[in-house]
């Protein structure tokens, strides 16, 4: 994947959805493919979850500046970022909130 410019959190946000984009489309054939076999809707969930962390993990790394705002922000201004995003800086800062929730929750399971 092509490196995407921080300081800009427009370019930055949209480079990274259309990388996402890409990648994404051959793993949900797969996990289409899975759920078409038979497999446990649950697992496959599990799966896709995870993949999706790892296509995300990979495109949105060297962001340390955009992590040390997060951070920085008060519990509530995240809130109003997961609820209600006003620009294209607040929705990096949800991916990025959503990847560390997502490690979070993995690393509590274990």
């Amino acid at each position: 994947m092509d490196n995407l410019r921080y300081a800009n959190p427009y370019e930055t946000y949209l480079t990274a959805q259309i990388q996402l984009g890409n990648a994404l489309i051959p793993i949900l054939d797969q996990q289409i493919a899975l759920l078409k076999d038979g497999e446990d809707i649950d697992l496959v969930l599990e799966s896709l979850e995870q993949s999706i962390y790892r296509v995300k993990k990979q495109t949105y790394t060297d962001v340390e500046d955009w992590e040390m705002l997060l951070d920085h922000l008060p519990e509530d201004r995240l809130e109003e970022i997961e609820k209600n995003p006003k620009g294209y800086g607040d929705l990096l800062l949800k991916e990025l909130n959503w990847l560390r929730n997502y490690e979070t929750r993995w690393k509590a399971k274990g």
